[in-house]
């Protein structure tokens, strides 16, 4: 009792100790199971099939967010070292609606189960389909649409940059699904060669490979945050945006932010997809 007694008094003789000793103690608690609640919170994924080949689409449930980045100011939002100016200004975005996208990007074992050839270089099933322009990836929605009845997409600018930064379940990181790119990401200083999906830990919502590996097309053509300058975009306009970086492009170009483009006839091998649906098409048995 009496050792009690002295312990008591010894903590309340320094309370701003004991104070800040709880606080550290509850903050390491809470990050410890964040990971496990917000996994309990997440709706579970839609599969689709498409003969033997399955995919799964991941439900971003609708919400605000500030899109783009800036170096200028730590304590404003989407401070990024190596933001670019085609990131400025960050903006608020509302997403009014719920909309799924693909837990990784278009496999080649789904495009030729779909298309009946892979134009991939390197060839292996479980890699992302590359080496396909915005038009073929047009036709390869077409067909997909007409096997399963529904009508995927890809996904818009807006939709895929709030999807890569965790939706509604965000935490803030510059690359998608944590501040450390090793993580996350296959790029040029980790990586040789495109991966096989989902070999990375994947982001907040539980979708892979939104930081490198491969890029993707976006539906949006290019433009500039501050519409001021549109009036200067010239050819620049008719590109689409692609996303995401790559196994070949710095780790600055797997930032959640990074912004591409490319004429849309064009294609390379560290360049694929990824698909979007709108939850309207979703079947009624099937939504989560």
């Amino acid at each position: 009792m009496l050792y009690f007694c002295i312990l008591f008094l010894n903590v309340m003789s320094n309370k701003k100790w004991f104070t800040n000793t709880i606080i550290l103690l509850t903050s390491v608690i809470i990050q410890s199971f964040n990971p496990v609640f917000a996994q309990d919170t997440l709706p579970a994924p839609s599969s689709y099939r498409v003969n033997k080949v399955s995919f799964n689409m991941i439900r971003v449930e609708k919400g605000d967010f500030w899109m783009g980045a800036q170096h200028k100011d730590t304590a404003e939002f989407n401070y990024d070292r190596f933001s670019q100016n085609d990131e400025l200004p960050v903006h608020h975005v509302t997403m009014r609606e719920d909309f799924y996208i693909g837990q990784t990007e278009v496999t080649q074992k789904l495009w030729k189960e779909v298309m009946g050839y892979n134009p991939s270089r390197k060839k292996c099933p479980k890699r992302p389909v590359t080496n396909v322009n915005y038009y073929e990836v047009q036709e390869f929605l077409r067909r997909l649409d007409s096997i399963t009845g529904m009508q995927f997409r890809l996904p818009t600018e807006e939709e895929w940059e709030y999807a890569a930064r965790g939706g509604k379940h965000s935490r803030g990181y510059v690359y998608s699904g944590a501040k450390e790119v090793e993580r996350v990401a296959w790029y040029n200083e980790n990586a040789r060669q495109i991966k096989k999906v989902k070999k990375r830990t994947p982001n907040e919502l539980g979708i892979y490979d939104m930081s490198g590996n491969v890029w993707e097309w976006c539906s949006s053509k290019y433009r500039f945050y501050d519409s001021e300058r549109n009036a200067t975009l010239g050819k620049d306009g008719e590109m689409y945006v692609i996303r995401g970086g790559a196994y070949e492009l710095p780790k600055s170009m797997a930032r959640v932010a990074w912004r591409g483009k490319r004429l849309p006839d064009l294609k390379n091998s560290f360049g694929g997809f990824r698909l979007a649906l709108d939850v309207t098409y979703v079947k009624e048995e099937e939504t989560p």
